[in-house]
Protein backbone atom coordinates (compact mmCIF):
# COMPACT_ATOMS: atom_id res chain seq x y z
CA UNK A 1 0.00 0.00 0.00
CA UNK A 2 2.76 2.35 0.78
CA UNK A 3 4.57 1.56 -2.42
CA UNK A 4 1.40 2.72 -4.42
CA UNK A 5 1.07 5.97 -2.33
CA UNK A 6 4.89 6.91 -3.46
CA UNK A 7 4.16 5.85 -6.95
CA UNK A 8 1.22 8.30 -7.29
CA UNK A 9 2.74 10.55 -5.35
CA UNK A 10 5.99 10.63 -7.64
CA UNK A 11 3.42 10.78 -10.75
CA UNK A 12 1.69 14.06 -9.05
CA UNK A 13 5.26 15.73 -8.72
CA UNK A 14 6.41 14.88 -11.82
CA UNK A 15 3.83 17.05 -13.59
CA UNK A 16 4.09 19.87 -11.26
CA UNK A 17 7.29 21.02 -13.47
CA UNK A 18 5.83 19.94 -16.73
CA UNK A 19 2.86 21.72 -18.70
CA UNK A 20 0.69 23.79 -17.11
CA UNK A 21 -2.50 22.46 -15.99
CA UNK A 22 -5.09 25.17 -16.77
CA UNK A 23 -3.69 24.84 -20.55
CA UNK A 24 -4.17 21.12 -20.45
CA UNK A 25 -7.77 21.89 -19.56
CA UNK A 26 -7.82 23.83 -22.68
CA UNK A 27 -6.96 21.14 -24.49
CA UNK A 28 -9.32 18.91 -22.86
CA UNK A 29 -12.11 21.17 -23.97
CA UNK A 30 -11.30 21.05 -27.63
CA UNK A 31 -13.23 18.85 -30.27
CA UNK A 32 -12.30 17.43 -33.42
CA UNK A 33 -14.80 19.78 -35.53
CA UNK A 34 -12.77 21.46 -38.19
CA UNK A 35 -12.54 25.35 -37.39
CA UNK A 36 -11.18 27.60 -39.87
CA UNK A 37 -9.46 30.14 -37.88
CA UNK A 38 -7.33 27.00 -35.65
CA UNK A 39 -7.15 27.15 -31.75
CA UNK A 40 -5.63 29.72 -29.57
CA UNK A 41 -2.95 28.16 -27.46
CA UNK A 42 -0.57 31.20 -27.74
CA UNK A 43 1.63 31.57 -24.83
CA UNK A 44 0.35 28.17 -23.37
CA UNK A 45 3.13 25.95 -21.37
CA UNK A 46 2.29 22.31 -22.84
CA UNK A 47 6.03 21.25 -22.36
CA UNK A 48 6.35 17.51 -21.91
CA UNK A 49 2.54 16.81 -23.01
CA UNK A 50 2.43 13.78 -25.60
CA UNK A 51 -0.20 15.42 -28.47
CA UNK A 52 -2.48 12.62 -30.00
CA UNK A 53 -2.86 13.08 -34.20
CA UNK A 54 -6.45 11.69 -33.48
CA UNK A 55 -7.47 13.57 -30.86
CA UNK A 56 -6.41 17.00 -31.05
CA UNK A 57 -6.59 19.43 -34.70
CA UNK A 58 -3.23 21.38 -35.04
CA UNK A 59 -3.91 23.08 -38.36
CA UNK A 60 -3.57 26.41 -38.54
CA UNK A 61 -3.23 26.60 -34.69
CA UNK A 62 -2.20 30.18 -32.75
CA UNK A 63 1.02 28.49 -30.99
CA UNK A 64 2.99 31.83 -30.47
CA UNK A 65 5.07 31.93 -27.72
CA UNK A 66 3.69 28.45 -26.44
CA UNK A 67 5.95 26.79 -24.54
CA UNK A 68 6.14 23.30 -26.56
CA UNK A 69 9.82 22.00 -25.50
CA UNK A 70 10.34 18.17 -25.38
CA UNK A 71 6.60 17.71 -26.44
CA UNK A 72 5.75 14.99 -28.96
CA UNK A 73 4.01 16.33 -31.89
CA UNK A 74 4.88 13.39 -34.55
CA UNK A 75 3.02 12.80 -37.06
CA UNK A 76 0.65 16.05 -36.25
CA UNK A 77 -0.60 18.47 -38.63
CA UNK A 78 0.57 21.86 -38.13
CA UNK A 79 0.09 22.80 -41.44
CA UNK A 80 -0.32 26.96 -41.47
CA UNK A 81 0.15 27.19 -37.59
CA UNK A 82 1.61 30.20 -36.38
CA UNK A 83 4.76 29.02 -33.92
CA UNK A 84 6.60 32.42 -34.04
CA UNK A 85 9.23 32.91 -31.15
CA UNK A 86 7.71 29.36 -29.93
CA UNK A 87 10.16 27.01 -27.75
CA UNK A 88 10.23 23.83 -29.49
CA UNK A 89 13.68 22.85 -27.52
CA UNK A 90 14.03 18.28 -28.15
CA UNK A 91 10.30 18.62 -29.51
CA UNK A 92 9.93 15.22 -31.92
CA UNK A 93 8.00 16.14 -34.87
CA UNK A 94 9.24 13.27 -36.92
CA UNK A 95 6.35 13.01 -39.67
CA UNK A 96 4.97 16.20 -39.14
CA UNK A 97 3.23 18.22 -41.63
CA UNK A 98 4.67 21.69 -41.32
CA UNK A 99 4.02 23.23 -44.93
CA UNK A 100 3.47 26.31 -44.28
CA UNK A 101 3.76 26.77 -40.88
CA UNK A 102 5.30 30.12 -39.36
CA UNK A 103 8.70 29.32 -37.39
CA UNK A 104 10.20 33.07 -37.24
CA UNK A 105 11.95 33.28 -34.09
CA UNK A 106 11.24 30.08 -32.82
CA UNK A 107 13.67 27.85 -30.78
CA UNK A 108 14.05 24.11 -32.21
CA UNK A 109 17.45 23.00 -30.53
CA UNK A 110 17.80 19.66 -30.35
CA UNK A 111 14.16 19.14 -32.12
CA UNK A 112 13.93 15.76 -34.99
CA UNK A 113 12.48 17.17 -37.75
CA UNK A 114 12.97 13.57 -39.40
CA UNK A 115 10.87 12.89 -42.60
CA UNK A 116 8.62 16.13 -41.83
CA UNK A 117 7.10 18.16 -44.35
CA UNK A 118 8.15 21.97 -44.25
CA UNK A 119 7.44 22.41 -47.73
CA UNK A 120 6.41 26.81 -47.94
CA UNK A 121 7.36 26.99 -43.86
CA UNK A 122 8.72 30.12 -42.79
CA UNK A 123 12.05 29.72 -40.68
CA UNK A 124 13.13 33.20 -40.02
CA UNK A 125 15.33 33.57 -37.76
CA UNK A 126 14.89 30.22 -36.20
CA UNK A 127 17.38 28.53 -34.34
CA UNK A 128 18.20 24.57 -34.88
CA UNK A 129 21.19 23.90 -33.90
CA UNK A 130 21.60 20.26 -33.06
CA UNK A 131 18.13 19.57 -35.09
CA UNK A 132 17.31 16.95 -36.85
CA UNK A 133 15.97 17.15 -40.32
CA UNK A 134 17.27 14.46 -42.19
CA UNK A 135 15.20 13.23 -45.34
CA UNK A 136 12.71 16.36 -44.30
CA UNK A 137 10.73 17.70 -47.86
CA UNK A 138 11.98 21.64 -47.42
CA UNK A 139 10.62 22.72 -50.47
CA UNK A 140 9.92 26.69 -50.98
CA UNK A 141 10.86 27.07 -47.14
CA UNK A 142 12.26 30.15 -45.99
CA UNK A 143 15.38 29.85 -43.67
CA UNK A 144 16.53 33.12 -44.18
CA UNK A 145 19.00 33.85 -41.11
CA UNK A 146 18.48 30.84 -39.28
CA UNK A 147 20.87 29.13 -37.66
CA UNK A 148 21.68 25.23 -38.47
CA UNK A 149 25.03 25.00 -36.22
CA UNK A 150 25.77 20.86 -35.82
CA UNK A 151 22.03 20.26 -37.52
CA UNK A 152 21.60 16.92 -39.92
CA UNK A 153 20.12 18.13 -42.55
CA UNK A 154 21.42 14.95 -44.79
CA UNK A 155 19.19 13.80 -47.86
CA UNK A 156 16.46 16.42 -47.11
CA UNK A 157 15.64 18.06 -50.37
CA UNK A 158 15.76 21.98 -50.71
CA UNK A 159 14.17 22.75 -53.62
CA UNK A 160 13.84 26.31 -53.89
CA UNK A 161 14.44 27.18 -50.58
CA UNK A 162 15.45 30.36 -49.22
CA UNK A 163 19.20 29.80 -47.42
CA UNK A 164 19.97 33.49 -47.35
CA UNK A 165 22.46 34.45 -44.51
CA UNK A 166 21.95 31.58 -42.99
CA UNK A 167 24.59 29.80 -40.55
CA UNK A 168 25.69 25.82 -41.63
CA UNK A 169 29.04 25.64 -39.43
CA UNK A 170 29.29 21.74 -38.41
CA UNK A 171 26.15 21.23 -39.96
CA UNK A 172 25.52 17.72 -41.91
CA UNK A 173 25.05 17.99 -45.28
CA UNK A 174 25.81 14.77 -47.18
CA UNK A 175 23.00 13.92 -50.14
CA UNK A 176 21.41 16.84 -49.94
CA UNK A 177 18.83 17.15 -52.78
CA UNK A 178 18.59 19.96 -55.09
CA UNK A 179 20.66 22.32 -53.62
CA UNK A 180 21.37 24.01 -56.48
CA UNK A 181 17.98 25.30 -56.79
CA UNK A 182 18.21 27.67 -53.19
CA UNK A 183 18.04 31.09 -53.24
CA UNK A 184 21.09 33.11 -51.13
CA UNK A 185 20.32 36.69 -51.29
CA UNK A 186 23.14 38.23 -49.17
CA UNK A 187 20.27 40.25 -46.69
CA UNK A 188 21.67 41.50 -42.83
CA UNK A 189 20.47 39.44 -40.17
CA UNK A 190 19.91 42.31 -38.09
CA UNK A 191 16.61 43.38 -37.00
Amino acid sequence: MLRIFLLLLCCMMSTAFAANMQDLEKLSQLSMAANTKGLDLSNADLRNFQFSSDKINLKRANLTHANLSNVNLEKIDLSNADLSYADLTNAKLTNANLSGANFTHANLSGADLAHANIDGAQFNFAVLTNANLQEANLTNTDFTCANFNNANLSKADFSGAIISNANFTNTNTQDIQHYESVIDNHVSCTE
